[in-house]
C-alpha cells in the first residue's frame, strides 16, 4: 500500500475521520463539475441491491478497472439528494464505470426510474432472504469497525432508513431492537417492490451469483475473472433472525418480479 493510502486509512481510524472525508468529498466535486450534463460517455450497468447482499463479491467478479464497489459514496449521498438528475450523469461519465456495485442505489430506485438517462440504463437486483440479510446486517454494522466514520451506517441505515444498528442489543430482546428490525423489514420490501419501476432490471439469487455471470458478462462486453473474486464476511455472528412468515412473503413477491421481469 503506497505511503499517502497508508496515511489516510490511519487519519480514518481518528476522530478527523469525517473531516478527511468532507476535505475529499469536496475534491471530487471539482472534478465532476467538469463532467458532461446533457450526455454520457459509458452505459453503466448499476447493482442496486442493498448493503449485505452480495454487491462486493459481484463486483470483484470483473476487471477493477471497468468495475468497483462504492465508489465515492460519501459524496454522492448528499449531491444526489441535492440534485439528482444534473448529478447522476456527472457522476456516471466521471467514473465511467462498466459495472458498479453500490448499496446507496437502493435507497434511490424512483429516482432512477424517472431520471431521463438512468430510466434507459440497466440494472441488477440479487435477492437474499429477508431473515438471512436482516442476520447479516445487525451483526456487521452493531459494533464500531475499525473507522472512526462509516459511511454506510452514518449516511444509509441512520440517514435514510432512520436507525442506528449501534443500539441493536445482543443481550435483551428490547422494543428498540424490534423496531430496527421493523424498519430493515419495511425498506427491504419497499425497495423490493419499486424495483419493478425499472424498464430494464434483471433478478438473482445471492446463491447463483457465479451462475448468471455469463448474462452479465454480455451486458457490459467484458469476461469476468471469478477466481479474484472475494467476499466481505462477518463470521463473529451473535445474533440470528429468523422470520418464516416474511421469508414466504419475499419468495411470493421475488417470485411475480422475475415472472414478469425475468431476464434469465
Amino acid at each position: 500500500m503506497p505511503t499517502m493510502d497508508k496515511l489516510k486509512f490511519f487519519l480514518l481510524k481518528t476522530p478527523f475521520a469525517k473531516q478527511i472525508r468532507v476535505i475529499e468529498r469536496q475534491l471530487i466535486v471539482l472534478k465532476i463539475k467538469r463532467q458532461s450534463v446533457n450526455s454520457i460517455t459509458q452505459r453503466t450497468v448499476y447493482c442496486i441491491s442493498p448493503y449485505k447482499t452480495g454487491t462486493t463479491y459481484l463486483s470483484s467478479n470483473f476487471n477493477p478497472e471497468i468495475s468497483k464497489h462504492e465508489p465515492i459514496s460519501f459524496t454522492s449521498y448528499k449531491y444526489l439528494d441535492k440534485d439528482f438528475d444534473r448529478f447522476f450523469v456527472k457522476r456516471l461519465n466521471y467514473l465511467s464505470l462498466k459495472l458498479e456495485c453500490s448499496g446507496l442505489w437502493s435507497a434511490y430506485v424512483e429516482e432512477l426510474s424517472k431520471n431521463d438517462i438512468a430510466k434507459h440504463l440497466n440494472y441488477i437486483c440479487i435477492l437474499r432472504s429477508p431473515s438471512s440479510w436482516i442476520t447479516s446486517v445487525i451483526n456487521y454494522w452493531n459494533k464500531p469497525n475499525e473507522l472512526d466514520f462509516d459511511i454506510v451506517h452514518e449516511c444509509f441505515f441512520k440517514g435514510k432508513l432512520g436507525v442506528d444498528l449501534r443500539q441493536f442489543n445482543f443481550e435483551v430482546d428490547s422494543k428498540t431492537n424490534q423496531f430496527i428490525i421493523n424498519k430493515l423489514i419495511e425498506f427491504y420490501f419497499d425497495f423490493t417492490e419499486k424495483t419493478s419501476q425499472l424498464s430494464n432490471v434483471a433478478y438473482m439469487h445471492i446463491e447463483d451469483i457465479q451462475g448468471k455471470l455469463p448474462y452479465i458478462e454480455s451486458l457490459l462486453g467484458e469476461l469476468s475473472c471469478p477466481k479474484y473474486s472475494w467476499k466481505r464476511t462477518n463470521n463473529k455472528k451473535q445474533f440470528v433472525y429468523k422470520n418464516v412468515a416474511i421469508d414466504e412473503d419475499y419468495k411470493k413477491l421475488t417470485n411475480q418480479l422475475i415472472k414478469e421481469k425475468s431476464k434469465f
